[in-house]
């Protein structure tokens, strides 16, 4: 072999991803792809209350659980960050300037959104709700409309018409996914960010971010088990895994 190519050879494995940005539940690390990061999905998730919760096998399930959605969405030609899985618990997604809003899609009335309206939790709403939530790394993500995210320079009409359009279209495809496996989409929280012209999926789509139900029972698999103290977490994703992977 070469010195040329020895070389070559050497800074190829010698390649170690450097630390980014680490969240509350996910790690993202430089990757060799140009313009791409490296996103590991953490087992332990820090609260808004600042309790942590660990799981073995957390990362690995919401990792996989996001990679057979994002590639399901994929087939409808939306936009995602996702580009392939790396490992058990990582993926590669393309880098995002991440608008800082939460899109909240609700097809069935549950947690915050009861209290709120007075709703009794699992009436199905007649048509979905979609609700903005501003990202100010405070503890609690304020409530916003339009006219908020205009005013306090958040987004453009352009950027939240894209998005809320975006956000619709993605909640009827994995409604429509989840109900073929008995299954409930109740509701999904989505973050968006913008890559050259375009409005892109960004984050997890796991049972981390979307309520999910047992379609017959009603019973959650989601991390409101956590919140509820209904135990049996892990198996509750493996059984949403399970179903989806069918």
């Amino acid at each position: 072999m070469s010195k040329a190519n020895m070389l070559k050879k050497s800074k190829i494995q010698t390649f170690t991803p450097e630390l980014v940005l680490e969240g509350n539940n996910k790690k993202f690390y430089t990757s060799e792809e140009e313009n791409c990061l490296i996103m590991k999905f953490k087992d332990s998730i820090v609260l808004r209350n600042g309790t942590v919760f660990k799981m073995k096998g957390h990362g690995e399930l919401r990792n996989k659980i996001s990679t057979i959605l994002f590639e399901y969405l994929r087939n409808f030609n939306l936009l995602t960050h996702y580009i392939k899985p790396i490992d058990e618990t990582s993926m590669l997604v393309r880098k995002l300037n991440m608008i800082p809003i939460k899109v909240v899609v609700r097809n069935i009335a549950a947690g915050n959104f009861c209290d709120r309206f007075g709703i009794e939790k699992g009436t199905l709403l007649d048509q979905p709700v979609i609700e903005l939530y501003y990202k100010n790394n405070s503890a609690q993500y304020p409530f916003v409309n339009e006219y908020h995210i205009y005013a306090l320079h958040i987004s453009t009409p352009e950027e939240i018409a894209m998005i809320t359009r975006t956000a619709s279209k993605i909640n009827a495809i994995l409604r429509s996914f989840f109900e073929r496996r008995n299954l409930k989409f109740v509701d999904a929280r989505f973050e968006f960010g913008i890559l050259g012209d375009d409005i892109v999926l960004g984050d997890e789509i796991s049972p981390r971010t979307c309520r999910i139900w047992d379609g017959e029972t009603n019973e959650p698999l989601d991390f409101e088990r956590v919140r509820l103290n209904m135990g049996n977490i892990r198996e509750s994703y493996m059984e949403i895994l399970r179903r989806i992977s069918i």
